[in-house]
C-alpha cells in the first residue's frame, strides 16, 4: 500500500499540469543596446494578448524597474498611436518606450531595465529585461604627479618630527 501511495504521488508531483503562461507578453526586437552618455534610444517589439478580450493599445500600460534612475530616464510610447490588439492575436512591429541616457553617464558600464505590461483588466506579462552598456572605455581618475607627492610627504615628516622631538624643561622655569 505504501509503494502505492509514493507512486501516485510522484505521479502527481511529475505530471502535474503547468503553471499558465502569461496572458501579455512582449518580445523586444533588441534586448541589449550600446549607447553614448547623453543619447537616446527608442525600444520596439510586439504585444501578445492571450487576455480574452481584444485590446488597445492605450489599455495597456508600462512598468520599469530596477534600474539606475540617475543613468536611464525611460517613458512608455505604447499607445501614442492607438491601434487594436485582438485576443489570441500578436501585434504589428510598434514602439514600446523610450530611454534616455543621462549626459554624466559613467563609460564602460553595463546597466539593466526591467518592463512589464499590465493592462487596464489586471493582466500582467512577465519582466522582460533590457541591457544598456555605456559606450566607451571607463574614465581614468588622474594621479597627482610624483614632485607634489614628494613634497607633500617631506613637509608632513618634518611636522611629525617636530612634533615627536623629546620636550626638555630648562632649570629655573615652572612647568606649569
Amino acid at each position: 500500500m505504501n509503494r502505492l501511495a509514493t507512486l501516485l504521488a510522484a505521479l502527481t508531483v511529475f505530471w502535474s499540469a503547468p503553471a499558465p503562461a502569461s496572458l501579455l507578453s512582449i518580445t523586444p526586437d533588441v534586448r541589449s543596446v550600446t549607447l553614448a552618455p547623453g543619447a537616446a534610444w527608442d525600444a520596439t517589439g510586439t504585444i501578445t494578448n492571450l487576455s480574452g478580450f481584444d485590446l488597445l493599445s492605450t489599455e495597456i500600460f508600462l512598468e520599469f524597474s530596477a534600474y539606475p534612475h540617475a543613468t536611464l530616464a525611460p517613458y512608455q510610447r505604447l499607445g501614442g498611436v492607438e491601434f487594436t490588439i485582438g485576443d489570441r492575436t500578436i501585434s504589428r512591429l510598434t514602439e514600446l518606450f523610450h530611454v534616455d541616457i543621462a549626459p554624466d553617464a559613467a563609460r564602460g558600464l553595463a546597466w539593466s531595465m526591467d518592463v512589464f505590461a499590465a493592462d487596464v483588466r489586471g493582466n500582467f506579462s512577465d519582466v522582460t529585461t533590457y541591457s544598456f552598456y555605456i559606450d566607451g572605455p571607463a574614465v581614468a581618475v588622474p594621479e597627482p604627479s610624483t614632485l607634489p607627492l614628494l613634497a607633500a610627504g617631506f613637509i608632513a615628516l618634518l611636522a611629525g618630527a617636530g612634533l615627536a622631538r623629546p620636550r626638555t624643561v630648562h632649570p629655573g622655569r615652572s612647568g606649569g
